[in-house]
């Protein structure tokens, strides 16, 4: 399957969370620009500015134009880092980038560097160059993601944290930390707690895209399953209330703790030489019991959220008399529990 890569994903996120973008990575300089204003985007300018030769080669490089808060109209030129490998000309790179726009446009340029590789040392922060006494200098601020680890992010309510949080568990698989299995359920986490932000549906939907495709998940079978989480909440947000939000996640839970439970059943009975028909019958006991546990938890969780009985009625699809009884049978404390019809 062909998916986007790394830089396109990077420029497209760029783009679609760039005030957040700017304030998660260099708030100082973040305050001083006039949002409100807007600002363009200048990648056609940025492609004819560099030789063909250079351009193919690009990183996820960005130049924007904005204006600040005082009026004055400010280019910005950013660098990301992103293909996981030690550039030592990387600095030059950045001198000439500045250089070419500065002289082109004749507009201040201020750039900003970020740093995606799984290099501890990898650092630079300026282009210094000396030749009989003359001295090029350029500095530049940078941000490290190696350096913030998710830990330091997990008090910021800036969405773009949780870009970066999918951008360095993908460097924690580049260094053989962590499996893909693993990524999957870290995955999952970070899905839910982005649908739990309360950000604007929007910035939710661009990144959650910009999750889906940034972890190179090499088994599809993986890649589906986070698929089906994304597109779970996707749905939720959009149509579907808090309760019942929840309780498709308890049963997407259930469901792939059945199939686990499942699977490990089969293994031990197809060691044991047994035939298909018994097989068969494991697993369609394992499965109603499945169900049944999901109706149940359904039910249980509604009913203490406050959920009445004809809206657990049009949930479970069971019918209001059936809900009396399964509560009954169950022996739950009716008194407790919300039974209104």
């Amino acid at each position: 399957m062909k998916r986007p890569t790394k830089d396109e994903l990077w420029k497209a996120i760029v783009e679609d969370l760039f005030e957040d973008f700017m304030y998660h990575f260099f708030e100082k300089e973040a305050k001083q620009i006039d949002f409100e204003r807007g600002y363009t985007f200048l990648d056609k300018e940025l492609n004819t500015i560099l030789p063909e030769s250079e351009t193919r080669n690009r990183r996820a490089d960005k130049l924007a134009k904005v204006w600040l808060k005082n009026g004055e109209e400010k280019w910005v030129l950013i660098h990301i880092e992103v293909q996981g490998y030690w550039d030592d000309n990387f600095a030059h790179r950045v001198y000439s980038s500045h250089y070419r726009i500065r002289d082109k446009y004749g507009k201040p340029v201020a750039v900003f560097a970020i740093y995606t590789d799984k290099y501890p040392h990898y650092h630079p922060k300026e282009f210094r160059e000396e030749c009989l006494s003359t001295i090029s200098l350029l500095q530049f601020p940078t941000y490290k993601l190696l350096d913030h680890p998710p830990q330091k992010n997990s008090n910021n309510e800036n969405p773009f944290s949780i870009v970066m949080e999918v951008v360095w568990y993908e460097i924690m698989r580049q260094n053989k930390k962590i499996t893909e299995e693993e990524y999957l359920e870290v995955g999952k986490k970070i899905v839910w707690k982005l649908a739990r932000g309360g950000y604007p549906r929007e910035k939710i939907h661009n990144i959650m895209q910009f999750t889906k495709y940034y972890f190179p998940f090499e088994k599809s079978e993986n890649f589906i399953k986070f698929e089906e989480v994304i597109n779970i909440v996707l749905e939720n947000k959009k149509d579907m209330g808090i309760l019942e939000l929840v309780a498709k996640y308890e049963r997407e839970n259930i469901r792939d703790e059945a199939i686990e439970e499942t699977t490990k059943e089969v293994t031990k009975e197809v060691t044991k030489e047994v035939t298909k028909e018994v097989t068969k019958e494991v697993t369609k006991e394992v499965t109603k019991e499945v169900t049944k546990a999901m109706t149940l938890n359904t039910i249980k969780n509604g009913l203490e959220a406050g959920v009445s009985l004809k809206q657990l009625s049009i949930i479970t699809k069971l019918s209001v008399e059936e809900l009396k009884a399964i509560v009954k049978e169950q022996g739950w404390d009716m008194d407790s529990l919300n039974m209104e019809k």
